[in-house]
């Protein structure tokens, strides 16, 4: 609908412009998934989508810092589609575990992926002190 043929409608039915702006804002929102934490990977072989060693580590990381499974949805995405995921979610923190997906957000971590943390040790001191703040901005 152009938006000539919008105003006209507006005004045809008395309905105040910023109105009918404020009702389409509000049902994009109803239909956002809320959540207390989003965790984001790209597609990787040892994906913490997948039941196993990585998903159960990746809870117990989150575990530490409060959190319980049914606060935490997680996705795997590929790289360029890192907009559109988040653009479905009402997250109150984001993890990205990719150095690619680059966000601007003070509400969103990079932390370094489970399956890399249970293979080199001398990511975990690292990967502790982004949790606690991760841990932090949920307060």
């Amino acid at each position: 609908m152009n938006e000539s043929l919008r105003s006209r409608y507006l005004e045809v039915f008395a309905i105040p412009e910023f109105l009918h702006i404020q009702a389409k804002t509000q049902d994009l929102n109803f239909l956002k998934i809320d959540t207390q934490c989003l965790v984001i990977e790209t597609k990787i072989p040892s994906s913490f989508c997948q039941k196993g060693k990585t998903q159960d580590f990746l809870f117990k990381m989150l575990g530490a810092i409060g959190l319980k499974k049914s606060d935490i949805k997680y996705v795997s995405i590929n790289i360029n589609d890192l907009d559109q995921t988040l653009s479905q979610y009402n997250a109150k923190t984001v993890l990205l575990m990719d150095i690619g997906l680059k966000s601007s957000s003070i509400h969103h971590f990079y932390i370094h992926h489970p399956s890399n943390v249970l293979t080199n040790g001398k990511l975990k001191r690292e990967t502790w002190e982004t949790l606690k703040k991760v841990r932090q901005c949920l307060k």
